[in-house]
């Protein structure tokens, strides 16, 4: 197939088609060009595959042409073109490919026609702004000829397509001033603000809406002659309306608004669960394959940027639920459980695409069997290079063996996916502690990951800290992981009463750890408020449910040995009071003068933080709390061949941070041993696309957040999994809770009137003017690079010629005021991007 071809979406029955859905590859000619398209498929999507613009406002490349609704009325008639031999005019976006077909996009009938039509949509849309003198940099706010607001344009007047197209055409000095007719402004309601005053009736949201979504909440509205398209009820709500944001992505103009997007990242906050994960997992992908019950197929999806589905449905921090848009309209969809459940009832359907290169020769240590370096490891297995891991502990998981309970992640959960990873070929050296990077060298290993964690744990800073019994949370953790407390030889004694000193989540997996290990009263000392706690909430629930007693507004100020009370230890408290806010952006906790108290315990557990513990014999170069300093696009160190990640890079972060940052490293170390440092696999085994169409009757409107399944409280005096995840029938109500922001955007771009930009050369400069003006310099992405007023053009451009690698294009306009003119593209720019051109951790939610 042509390969012009191949990168057209074309229209059928509304849903966007391969190109081998229409007739096989004809010739046509395009003003005098030839070109080759689907017989079948339309004239416009053939122009703009071949790079000639035509205009077209109600026509858009995800959508059938919205002109062919109610007879032809609501067509913008812009894409109009001659054919030969054939009489008149042709809406392109509708006439059909047909081979020999001679097309003329632009005469001077079809000029003077294009801009009679744009006159008649102007006429119904705000438009004083388009041929104001000052329009540039202008704020929108203010009009220095005193126009009303209601006849201004909008503030999305740099980017507004119409503006865009408008100026493409020409607009006639013929053109009817704008009479206001008070259509509805809603700007209350879920996501969108609604200014139905700018509507111009081009029918995009309609077709998204009913044709291609299925949705059917818009229909066209009248009022004073003026059509317009608005819900078929009061609000969004009750029109259906499952707010998947394809009308909104297709409006030309600023009658529809998503006020949750930030403009200058509209591809991360647009999808901003998959923007989020660490990892770069597909969320909504997997999400929707839960929903339709193909769990293989999803763990397929989580397992193109990860190895450890299980782990992580169970024990991740779960950044995508936190971003999820729907929270905006009630509660955000359970995610991390969705992971977990498909994970638990996968059948292995990704090896099917899972491929592991030939040996390569290379081999690489990895010191550190936690997430970072099970990753690193798995992923440089999968390259075919030698890899072996050694561990200081008995057994592979680091902290998610030996720092979260197993009554969050079981023992079997983690040896199933470890066992992953060794299948590869990966080989464990156990209880082995590195001391020395150059004796791992000079056993022939050409590449060391450090992946060590931070299992030193903070002490409180108070006297008494310490005595017996007075540890650290991943020395108790730990210890409990392996059995090693409260028998014979344990250092670390339980008791009847314990308090965990912090209001994290290490805090909370202390507290419950410590019921089960047979605390009768144990307590969770904070010294903020229930509102600062940075614990997750279904953390700090478990806690309530095991019974242990959440303190607030209390610190300790010192620990001493109880000598003749029934406890071993005494601990001085302070009541605190919430001052002014401190880095963190809470209030700072100030103790309470003459508030101290007393109280026996017989062990305390500080969980306020952890580091990373000594490498001196690592060679490598250390900062802040001891983490080791890397560069952020490799994982490399300081030394040559040795990279670092997880939690000795970034302090007790989170499982999946860990397992990001082992990506980033396996991918460069791949690189550093000669591959290509493309770890990228595809698992699903067949194409699967999200279904434009979403329905009006699929349970979406279930406000209701569902739960997992929990063992009830009585039950939980043991390690056993608290959480047994969804059942079936409430994984499908939840995963269809998905607002499907991916929808909106796969949605191709709207093709926008070609720019006048040039090539970057000296060729080119050389042919500029002399006279004062601005110049734009722009990158291969037509992004642009600098923006910079000058005297004389030729030498401002030629000044950066060479300088500016990046580089690719340049704009140039004269402008004898060329210092006014550069503010006010600038703040043009600003205004549009919310960035300059060019661009321009915390641990609290664990302590």
């Amino acid at each position: 197939m042509d390969t012009a071809a191949k990168t057209i979406t074309w229209w059928k029955s509304g849903k966007p088609a391969a190109a081998e859905t229409y007739g096989p590859l004809v010739e046509i000619t395009i003003d005098g060009k030839t070109v080759s398209a689907p017989q079948g498929s339309s004239v416009l999507s053939a122009a703009s595959a071949a790079g000639i613009y035509i205009p077209a406002l109600c026509a858009h490349p995800d959508l059938p042409p919205s002109c062919q609704r109610g007879g032809g009325d609501g067509a913008c008639n812009l894409c109009s073109v001659e054919v030969a031999g054939q009489p008149g005019v042709h809406n392109s976006c509708s006439l059909a490919v047909v081979a020999g077909q001679v097309i003329t996009s632009s005469t001077p009938d079809i000029a003077r026609m294009r801009q009679d039509s744009i006159s008649k949509t102007l006429g119904t849309h705000p438009h004083v702004c388009l041929t104001c003198p000052q329009r540039d940099g202008c704020s929108r706010t203010t009009c220095s000829y005193g126009n009303p607001v209601e006849t201004r344009c909008c503030s999305i007047f740099n980017s507004c397509e119409l503006r865009k197209v408008a100026d493409f055409v020409g607009i006639p000095n013929t053109t009817p001033p704008y009479k206001p007719v008070q259509l509805p402004v809603i700007l209350d309601e879920p996501f969108y603000d609604r200014n139905y005053n700018l509507c111009i009736d081009c029918r995009r949201c309609l077709v998204a809406c009913n044709d291609v979504r299925g949705v059917g909440c818009l229909e066209i509205k009248e009022t004073n002659g003026r059509k317009w398209v608005g819900t078929i009820a009061p609000t969004l709500i009750e029109s259906g309306c499952k707010f998947c944001s394809a009308c909104v992505e297709v409006c030309p103009t600023g009658a529809l608004m998503d006020r949750t997007l930030d403009v200058s990242h509209k591809k991360e906050t647009q999808v901003p669960c998959k923007a989020t994960c660490p990892a770069g997992i597909d969320v909504p992908r997997y999400v929707q394959l839960v929903g339709l019950g193909k769990y293989s197929e999803a763990t397929a999806v989580v397992r193109e940027k990860l190895p450890f589905p299980g782990i992580l449905g169970r024990a991740c921090f779960s950044p995508c639920e936190s971003a999820c848009r729907r929270k905006h309209l009630d509660d955000p969809v359970s995610i991390r459980s969705l992971k977990r459940l498909a994970a638990d009832n996968d059948t292995g359907l990704w090896r099917k695409l899972s491929k592991q290169l030939p040996p390569t020769g290379r081999k690489v240590a990895v010191i550190g069997a936690g997430p970072a370096g099970l990753t690193t490891a798995y992923y440089l297995a999968k390259k075919g290079h030698a890899a072996t891991i050694f561990e200081a502990l008995p057994a592979a998981g680091g902290m998610v063996r030996y720092g979260i309970p197993s009554y969050r992640i079981p023992v079997d959960v983690i040896d199933q996916e470890v066992s992953e990873v060794e299948k590869l070929g990966v080989q464990f050296r156990f209880n082995t502690r590195v001391e020395s990077i150059d004796a791992l060298m000079a056993e022939g290993f050409e590449s060391v990951f450090i992946g060590i964690g931070a299992q030193g744990g903070d002490k409180l800073g108070i006297p008494g800290d310490d005595l017996p019994n007075v540890v650290d949370s991943p020395t108790f953790l730990a210890a409990a992981a392996q059995g090693k407390v409260g028998t014979p030889d344990s250092d670390i004694m339980v008791g009847k009463r314990v308090a965990v000193i912090g209001g994290g989540n290490v805090a909370t997996d202390n507290c419950r750890s410590s019921v089960r290990l047979g605390g009768e009263t144990v307590d969770m000392i904070y010294r903020r408020t229930r509102d600062e706690m940075p614990a997750r909430e279904d953390e700090v629930q478990g806690c309530l449910d095991e019974g242990v007693n959440l303190r607030f507004l209390t610190a300790p100020k010192k620990i001493e040995l109880n000598e003749s009370g029934a406890s071993r230890l005494k601990v001085t408290y302070a009541q605190m009071a919430l001052g002014e806010a401190d880095a963190s952006g809470r209030r700072r906790p100030v103790e309470v003068a003459g508030s101290e108290f007393e109280e026996e315990v017989d062990l305390v557990i500080a969980a306020i933080g952890q580091h990373s513990q000594s490498f001196d014999g690592f060679g490598v170069q250390a900062g802040k709390g001891g983490r080791i300093q890397v560069r952020e696009d490799s994982m490399l160190t300081s030394r040559a061949g040795v990279f670092a990640g997880g939690d000795v890079v970034l302090g007790p972060a989170s499982l999946i941070e860990a397992v990001a940052q082992g990506r980033k490293a396996a991918a460069a170390i791949d690189a550093f041993l000669g591959g290509d440092g493309d770890i990228e696999e595809k698992l699903l085994p067949e194409e699967w696309n999200t279904d434009p169409r979403i329905g009006r009757e699929d349970g979406f409107n279930q406000k209701k957040r569902h739960h997992p399944i929990f063992i009830a409280n009585d039950q939980r005096k043991n390690w056993n999994e608290v959480e047994l995840g969804f059942d079936a029938a409430n994984a499908q109500a939840e995963a269809l809770r998905c607002l499907k922001c991916n929808l909106a955007a796969e949605l191709e771009p709207m093709v926008l009137p070609p720019e006048a930009w040039l090539e970057f050369s000296a060729a080119a400069v050389a042919a500029v003017s002399e006279e004062a003006g601005v110049f734009q310099l722009l990158d291969a992405d037509k992004n642009v690079l600098m923006i910079k007023g000058v005297e004389n053009l030729r030498d401002g451009l030629t000044e950066q010629v060479g300088r500016n690698g990046d580089a690719t294009y340049f704009i140039f306009e004269e402008a004898p005021m060329y210092t006014q003119r550069e503010s006010q593209m600038m703040q043009a720019y600003l205004q549009q991007f919310g960035k300059m051109p060019g661009g321009g951790s915390d641990d609290d939610d664990l302590f």
